[in-house]
């Protein structure tokens, strides 16, 4: 027997049909839950970048997004350095740090070490990391939105 798909709809309409999520207040609620549960994997040393985050519904998803100018290098793990001056940052030695205006850094290779002691879990890829330890969670929690009529 020889079956065939022939997928006529945009992605986002079939995950939009399969997740019965059709409105922004659905998707908020989804991105919110999501940041919640992320919210002991992000490196918290002093609680800025898990502090500076924000949520809202986009399109046809919902957005977590971490504002911190340096979000993006602590995300992925591994140290951001000038490309000129293989610095990953210049300080006045009182913690003020900052970069060169204007200059994009570049991966070094090297991880990033996370201090744990204000989030224990804390890890790059938070997304993913809660995903896998708590995905389960989500999907409970966006499952009784659904039933309590959303």
């Amino acid at each position: 027997m020889k079956v065939t798909f022939d997928w006529t709809r945009v992605k986002s309409k079939i995950a939009e049909d399969v997740s019965g999520c059709r409105d922004p207040q659905c998707l908020l609620f989804l991105a919110s839950e999501a940041e919640r549960l992320m919210n002991p994997y992000v490196p918290a040393r002093h609680m800025v970048l898990s502090q500076n985050v924000s949520v809202h519904a986009e399109g046809d998803h919902g957005v977590v997004e971490y504002n911190s100018p340096y979000a993006h290098y602590q995300w992925a793990g591994k140290l951001y350095v000038d490309p000129k001056t293989k610095k990953a940052a210049f300080t006045n030695g009182e913690g003020l740090f900052w970069s060169r205006p204007g200059v994009a850094k570049i991966p070094t290779g090297k991880a990033l070490k996370y201090d744990t002691f204000r989030h224990p879990k804390a890890t790059s890829h938070w997304d993913q990391a809660m995903m896998v330890a708590r995905g389960d969670h989500l999907a409970q929690a966006y499952e009784n939105y659904l039933k309590s009529g959303g």
